[in-house]
C-alpha cells in the first residue's frame, strides 16, 4: 500500500518550495530549541563557576553580555520559528489537500454516472472528506518531522563529537532506537488498529448517511430506536478501538522518554569520567547533556506517525479505488462534431452490467427519427430505465450500436453529446439553492425574458408570485421547502431553458397528483411538438403525449398496442 501513498506524495510536486521551507523552518526551531538548553546550561555553569576564586585569589574573568544575548536571540528566534513553521507548513498542507480534491473531483467527472452511481453515497462521502483529510499525515505527521529528524540527529551527532566522540557516539545509538526501532515496532503493533479506525469510521458514516436520508421511514415503521442502537454499537466499537490506538500512542511516548533518560544518564556518567580526566570543563558537561536531553525532541513525534501510518495508507488506497475505476464510457481520440439531425437508431443492442450478471437488454432494433414521440411501458426491473441510459451515452452497449445521425455515440464526446438531452425524471435533483440559480443550471446566461418564458410554459407563474423573494427564494436541502408538485415544475422549467432536440421522460409524474400530472403533460405537449420524445411511464395519462408505445418484457423491446 506504501504505493497509494507515493502517488499522493508526487502530487506534492507543485508545492515542493512550500514544503521545503516548511522543513527548513521547523529545523531551524528545532536547533534553536535544542540549542538555546545547551547553551543556558553552559551559561548557568559557566556563570557560576566565574564567580569561584581562583587559587591565588583572583577573579576569573567571564563575559556575560555576548551568550546572554545569544540566549535572547535563540528564544526570539525559536518562538517566531515556531510561529513561522507552523503558518508555513500548515499553508502547505491545505494547498496539497485542496489539489488532492481538485484530482480527485477530476476523477470523479468521468464516472458519472454509470459508475458512481454503483457506490454507496456515505462511503464516497467518506473517501471525498475523511479519507482525503487523512492524507494530511503524509506531510505534517511523516514527511516533515522524519527529514527533521535525520537532519537534526545529524547535526547534534557532529557537534557532540568536537567535544567527546564517546558521548557522541553513545547518544547516537540510544537516538538510532528510539528514530527507528521503536516507530518500527509500533507501526507493527498500531498497523491492524489503525486500518481498522478508517474501516470504522466510513462505515460508521455510510450508516449514518442511511438513517439520515430514511429519517421519516425509520420514524413511521417504529424502527428508529433498533437503527440508534446499532449505530451506538458502532461508536463503541471505534471508540474501543482509538482507546487502543491511544494506548499505543502513550506507550510510545514513554519509551521515548524512558530512553531520553537513559541516554541522558549514561552521557551524564561519561561525562563526569571525561571531567576527572580533564577532557571537558565543567560548563562544557552542562552544554553536553542539555544538549543530549533536548535532541530527544527531534525523535518524540516519529512512533505515533509510524503507528498511524497504517490509517494515512488505507486511505490513500481507498481514495485510489475509486480514482482508479475504469469509466463505463470512452471518450473517442478524434471527436465528431454534433450533426445537423438527431436522429437515433438502435441496432442488435445487448447490454448487461457485467458478465456476471444477465442481459438487461437483448437485441433492441428501433428506429427514433427527430421529432417521434414513443413511451416505453414494463414492469419494475425490465430494463426501460437501462436503455434510456443507453441512448443517453451513460453506457456503451456490449453488442450492437446506438448511433445518432448514422455515427455511434462513441464518436461523440460525452460534454457536447448532452447538449441534445433534456432530462425530466422522478428524482430531477433541486440543488440547495434560490429557485433562479436551480433554473439557470440549464443556461446559466439565460436572460430575463427567457427565464420568464420558461416559467410561464411550466406554470410556475402563479406560484412564484405568491412568493415574497420571487425567483430568489430558497429552496432547500434537495428542494425540502417546495412541494413535490413545484419542484417538478421547476425542474419542467430548467427543460425549457436547456431546449434540447431531445426529450428523455423518466417516469415525469411520478408522485404527482392527478391535476399536476394533467398540466406538467400539457405543457410538455405543447413545447415539445417538433421534438423527439422518449419517455418510461407505467401511468396511461402520459401515453396520450406519444405516438407509439413499446412495452419491455425482460429485456426484450416490443410493439405495445392499447
Amino acid at each position: 500500500m506504501m504505493r497509494d501513498c507515493w502517488f499522493f506524495l508526487k502530487l506534492f510536486k507543485p508545492y515542493t518550495m512550500w514544503l521545503v521551507s516548511g522543513i527548513i523552518l521547523s529545523l531551524i526551531t528545532s536547533m534553536a530549541a535544542i540549542t538555546l538548553l545547551s547553551l543556558s546550561g553552559w551559561f548557568i555553569t559557566a556563570s557560576a563557576m566565574a564567580g569561584l576564586l581562583s587559587i591565588d585569589g583572583n577573579v576569573l574573568a567571564f563575559n556575560f553580555m555576548l551568550p546572554a544575548a545569544q540566549i535572547r536571540a535563540l528564544a526570539i528566534m525559536r518562538t517566531l520559528g515556531r510561529y513561522a513553521e507552523r503558518l508555513v507548513t500548515h499553508e502547505a498542507t491545505f494547498r496539497v489537500l485542496a489539489q488532492i480534491r481538485s484530482w480527485f473531483f477530476q476523477q470523479l467527472i468521468p464516472l458519472v454516472p454509470g459508475r458512481l452511481a454503483l457506490m454507496r453515497s456515505g462511503d464516497l462521502l467518506s473517501r471525498m472528506t475523511a479519507d482525503i483529510d487523512a492524507l494530511d499525515a503524509l506531510y505534517l505527521r511523516l514527511v516533515a518531522p522524519v527529514f527533521v529528524a535525520i537532519l537534526g540527529v545529524t547535526a547534534v551527532t557532529i557537534v557532540l563529537a568536537t567535544y567527546a566522540p564517546i558521548i557522541s557516539i553513545a547518544n547516537g545509538l540510544i537516538l538510532l532506537v528510539a528514530a527507528v526501532y521503536v516507530p518500527w515496532l509500533f507501526n507493527r503493533l498500531g498497523n491492524e488498529g489503525a486500518e481498522r479506525i478508517t474501516v470504522l469510521m466510513a462505515n460508521y458514516k455510510i450508516r449514518q448517511v442511511d438513517t439520515l436520508q430514511g429519517f421519516a421511514d425509520l420514524l413511521a415503521n417504529q424502527a428508529y430506536e433498533r437503527y440508534s442502537v446499532f449505530l451506538q454499537q458502532f461508536s463503541d466499537r471505534m471508540i474501543h478501538t482509538q482507546r487502543q490506538n491511544n494506548c499505543l500512542t502513550g506507550i510510545s511516548s514513554a519509551i521515548t522518554f524512558l530512553l531520553s533518560q537513559i541516554s541522558f544518564t549514561v552521557v551524564l556518567i561519561l561525562a563526569g569520567l571525561l571531567y576527572t580526566e580533564n577532557q571537558l570543563t565543567g560548563s562544557e558537561v552542562a552544554l553536553v547533556v542539555f544538549c543530549v536531553l533536548a535532541s530527544f525532541e527531534l525523535v518524540t513525534p516519529l512512533p505515533q506517525a509510524l503507528q498511524m501510518l497504517a490509517k494515512t495508507q488505507k486511505s490513500a488506497q481507498r481514495i485510489r479505488q475509486v480514482a482508479k475505476l475504469k469509466p463505463t464510457i470512452t471518450e473517442p481520440q478524434q471527436i465528431l462534431l454534433l450533426p445537423q439531425s438527431y436522429d437515433l437508431q438502435l441496432s442488435d443492442v445487448c447490454f448487461r452490467y457485467s458478465d456476471q450478471q444477465d442481459w438487461v437488454l437483448k437485441n433492441i432494433n428501433v428506429q427514433i427519427p427527430l421529432g417521434t414521440k414513443l413511451a416505453i411501458v414494463g414492469a419494475s426491473g425490465s430494463g426501460k430505465t437501462t436503455l434510456l441510459h443507453l441512448i443517453m451515452h451513460y453506457f456503451d452497449p456490449e453488442i450492437g450500436q446506438v448511433a445518432l445521425a448514422g455515427y455511434s455515440l462513441s464518436q461523440y464526446g460525452s460534454e457536447p453529446l448532452m447538449t441534445c438531452f433534456g432530462v425530466l425524471s422522478q428524482r430531477s435533483q433541486l440543488f440547495a439553492t434560490t429557485i433562479k440559480e436551480n433554473l439557470l443550471i440549464a443556461k446559466p446566461d439565460a436572460t430575463a425574458k427567457e427565464l420568464d418564458a420558461a416559467i410561464k410554459a411550466a406554470g410556475l407563474e402563479k406560484f412564484i408570485s405568491y412568493l415574497p423573494e420571487g425567483l430568489n427564494t430558497w429552496v432547500g436541502e434537495s428542494g425540502v421547502k417546495v412541494s413535490g408538485g413545484e419542484a417538478r415544475r421547476i425542474a419542467l422549467a430548467r427543460l425549457y431553458l436547456k431546449d434540447a432536440p431531445i426529450l428523455i421522460l423518466d417516469e415525469p409524474t411520478e408522485g404527482l397528483d392527478s391535476e399536476t400530472e394533467r398540466d406538467v403533460f400539457q405543457a410538455l405537449s405543447v413545447f415539445a411538438t417538433k421534438k423527439t420524445i422518449i419517455m418510461v411511464t407505467h401511468r396511461a395519462a402520459g401515453l396520450s403525449l406519444v405516438d407509439k408505445v413499446y412495452r419491455m418484457e425482460q429485456g426484450v423491446l416490443r410493439d405495445y398496442h392499447l
